[in-house]
C-alpha cells in the first residue's frame, strides 16, 4: 500500500507541474485502452487480432486533442463563480453539456473515421447516421457523472476521473465509430 501511495505522490507532483502533458498522456492510455475493450470484449476478437493500428489512433486523439483540451476547458470551467457550490456546479455542467460535449464529440468521430481512411462524404454520412444518437447517450451518462465532478474533484484530477468514466464510454464511442450496434446503455 505504500508503494501506492508513493506513486500517487509522484503522479500529482508530475500533474501539478504539468497539467496539460501529463493529461495528454494519461488520455492517451485510457482511450486506447476503451479501444482495446471494445475490439476485445464487444466485437469477439482475440488479444492477437486487436487492431493495434485503431488502438494507436484512438490513443493518438487522446494524446493530441482529448487529454489537452479538457485540461484546459476544466482549467476555464474553475474560473466560474456563483453564489453557491450547487450553482457554480450547476453553470459547468450546463457549460460543458452545451459547448464542450458536442464539439468534442464531434471531433472523436471524425477523426477516427477520416484518420481510417474515408472521404469527407463518407464521414458526413456516418456523423448524420450516428452523432446524434451519441450525443443523446452522452446527456444519459455525463451530466452526472460531470456534477459530481465539478462538486467534489479538484480541478487537476477531473480529467483524471473523466478518463475513468471514458473508459467505458470510449468503449461505446468506438463501437458507434465501428459500425458495431449491439450494445445499448
Amino acid at each position: 500500500m505504500n508503494y501506492l501511495w508513493k506513486l500517487f505522490g509522484t503522479y500529482r507532483g508530475v500533474l501539478y507541474a504539468h497539467p496539460v502533458y501529463t493529461q495528454a498522456v494519461q488520455s492517451s492510455i485510457l482511450m486506447g485502452l476503451g479501444d482495446i475493450i471494445s475490439q476485445a470484449a464487444f466485437e469477439g476478437r482475440g488479444i492477437k487480432d486487436i487492431d493495434k493500428g485503431r488502438a494507436i489512433r484512438f490513443a493518438g486523439i487522446g494524446l493530441f486533442f482529448t487529454g489537452p483540451v479538457l485540461q484546459l476547458w476544466y482549467m476555464k470551467l474553475a474560473k466560474l463563480k456563483a453564489k453557491s457550490l450547487y450553482a457554480v456546479t450547476a453553470k459547468k455542467v450546463v457549460a460543458d453539456q452545451l459547448v464542450a460535449a458536442p464539439m468534442v464529440l464531434f471531433t472523436i468521430m471524425s477523426s477516427v473515421y477520416l484518420m481510417e481512411g474515408h472521404t469527407v462524404e463518407q464521414t458526413k454520412e456516418k456523423l448524420k447516421n450516428d452523432y446524434c444518437e451519441v450525443l443523446l447517450t452522452n446527456y444519459k451518462v455525463w451530466p452526472l457523472v460531470q456534477f459530481v465532478n465539478f462538486s467534489l474533484v479538484p480541478v487537476n484530477f477531473q480529467v483524471l476521473l473523466v478518463q475513468i468514466v471514458a473508459i467505458f464510454w470510449n468503449t461505446y464511442v468506438s463501437l458507434k465509430s465501428h459500425k458495431v450496434s449491439f450494445i445499448v446503455l
